[in-house]
């Protein structure tokens, strides 16, 4: 089962391991300044798609592109795929990329369009050594009671990105390797077929 942004739908035990092996070693550029700065930018850039009006259609384009600037989309990917990375070819491993790039921009953008009216603060940051720093915010819907998001940033050449989102405890990334290693296991681990079903899911 998907990872679902309404806290009461997540779902629990995935593991961080291979997560975390993937992260790059820690550079002194990032700050926990620089790494709030980014959130900050991808926090407003979220709300002025939610809140433009825009058809279903046209907002999920833009979140492809807030996901693009603001994420390490191929180490998202990589992990993503899990071992299956290291044996694909170089064409495979662009193709899935950009594949993965937007399944992942429609799956939570249709989700995130439920954020209407919403109010992102925020809360604080810290270091978290390897894991680069994590940024705390607090996500206050309309009617219902806030929760936390905690964004991971962490330092590629030189600057900030996004590399995972901890909702409640529950990681994005570790939830979607786990479902797409089940979707790559249903399809005889052809990575070339995953390619294919992500670009039409």
């Amino acid at each position: 089962m998907p990872l679902n942004i309404n806290r009461r739908e997540f779902v629990a035990g995935v593991s961080m391991t291979a997560v975390a092996a993937a992260l790059p070693v820690r550079a002194f550029a990032l700050t926990e300044k620089s790494a709030v700065a980014l959130i900050q930018k991808t926090v407003d850039a979220v709300l002025r798609v939610i809140n433009s009006g825009k058809a279903e259609a046209a907002m999920l384009v833009d979140f492809e592109g807030i996901f693009r600037s603001y994420a390490d989309v191929p180490r998202i990917a990589g992990v993503s795929l899990g071992a299956p990375w290291r044996t694909a070819t170089s064409a495979q491993k662009a193709g899935y990329v950009e594949a993965f790039q937007g399944y992942l921009a429609r799956k939570y953008g249709r989700q995130f369009r439920k954020f209407a009216g919403a109010k992102i603060d925020i809360v604080r940051s810290r270091d978290g050594g390897r894991k680069g720093v994590l940024v705390l915010s607090m996500i206050d819907l309309p009617g219902d009671t806030p929760f936390e998001v905690e964004w991971q940033v962490i330092e590629v050449s030189g600057t900030p990105k996004m590399f995972d989102l901890i909702i409640e405890g529950i990681s994005m990334l570790a939830s979607e390797r786990s479902e797409i290693g089940a979707m790559l296991e249903k399809r005889g681990g052809d990575i070339d077929r995953l390619i294919a079903d992500l670009k039409s899911t």
